[in-house]
């Protein structure tokens, strides 16, 4: 059977010239060109929309928060234009245990976290602890390297 239809096959390629084999050569590298460069416009497309939406996303995002985040100021000396904040961004201290650490440290921490959560939000520190001694940083990076999957 496959030997029949080989042979029909030689048949009817026998049967064309050569200038049918070419047009016939040349319509599927056209339409191969054509399906592929259209599939590549219709994901640019997609992309390019994607994109859009999430900076627009991003954009009303970014304007909510800046609503939230409106300081209250209060100006110090007209003259030299200083402003200070009237709400403080952090009320009670934290607790620390045992006294392990030091009040610097405590300060530190408490005005790192004031400084990237804006002094109008109701983020607090309840505690600090001291990390247990477990593994190095770089302890740590070669597990993480050597148990990532694939």
């Amino acid at each position: 059977m496959l030997q029949s239809s080989v042979g029909a096959l030689r048949a009817i390629a026998g049967e064309l010239s050569l200038y049918d084999k070419s047009i016939s050569a040349a319509k599927v590298i056209l339409t191969g060109f054509a399906v592929v460069f259209s599939m590549l416009f219709l994901l640019i497309i997609i992309i390019k929309s994607y994109s859009a939406i999430i900076a627009g996303l991003q954009r009303a995002s970014d304007n909510r928060k800046k609503k939230k985040t409106k300081l209250v100021l209060e100006p110090v000396s007209m003259d030299k234009g200083v402003h200070i904040i009237t709400k403080p961004a952090y009320v009670t201290p934290p607790t620390v245990d045992d006294d392990e650490i030091p009040e610097e440290v405590v300060a530190v921490i408490a005005a790192a976290v004031a400084a990237s959560f804006g002094p109008s939000s109701k983020a607090r520190i309840k505690s600090i602890k001291k990390a247990s001694g477990g593994r190095s940083a770089w302890a740590n990076a070669g597990v993480l390297d050597n148990t990532r999957p694939f």
